[in-house]
């Protein structure tokens, strides 16, 4: 099922989804979004992280359901854990986006806190993708990382308690991340992937 997948055209376009963003990335990727509610304070959001969302996005919309969800292996091992793999691989690739820019940081720059911000804005997305859709959950995740930027200007406090890490902090919330990636599989093994709407359609019980 695996090999199915790889060769799939989905699996191509999703490389080539890929490629693309971690291009944009190494393009636009050192440039930040600047927030300053609070001017004393201003926040910085690395355009690596927002070129990885939309990577995450497209990504998760290639690879719909029906890439790995058959009628008669819906509900076996093997079925589910295919989706875990899938969604393993969705939230891991779009750090792609950070490893691009890394060859042009100066030496000794800190970059692991942007990695695990990814890692956790990507495993927020295909935590969702089951209940919302790929295309919704790629747009509340981008809202969710503007409004952790706002808070890391308004509330710094609240800063250790969010899924990113504040430009200022630079210190990567591996625990969170952690948590949200085995989430984000949990979910993947128990609904297969399938979208919530898809799902009622197919048992309307």
């Amino acid at each position: 099922m695996i090999r199915i997948i790889l060769a799939s055209r989905s699996a191509h376009w999703a490389l080539a989804a890929l490629l693309c963003a971690a291009g944009l990335s190494a393009l636009i990727g050192t440039h930040v979004l600047r927030i300053e509610l609070a001017p004393a304070r201003p926040e910085k959001l690395p355009l690596a992280e927002l070129c990885a969302i939309l990577a995450a996005t497209t990504l998760a919309i290639i690879t719909r359901p029906r890439l790995w969800e058959w009628d008669r292996v819906a509900h076996t091992h093997r079925a589910r854990a295919v989706a875990a793999v899938v969604a393993a691989t969705g939230v891991a690739l779009p750090a792609a986006c950070v490893l691009a820019v890394v060859p042009q940081l100066p030496d000794g720059t800190p970059w692991d806190w942007v990695l695990a911000d990814i890692l956790a804005l990507s495993a927020t997305l295909w935590l969702a993708t089951p209940f919302l859709g790929p295309l919704w959950s790629g747009l509340t995740t981008l809202l969710l990382w503007l409004l952790c930027g706002a808070l890391h200007n308004v509330q710094p406090d609240l800063t250790p308690y969010l899924p990113t890490s504040g430009y200022t902090e630079a210190e990567a919330h591996w625990p969170m991340t952690l948590v949200l990636i085995i989430t984000a599989l949990a979910v993947h093994l128990r609904t297969l992937g399938t979208v919530a709407g898809h799902r009622a359609r197919e048992d309307p019980s």
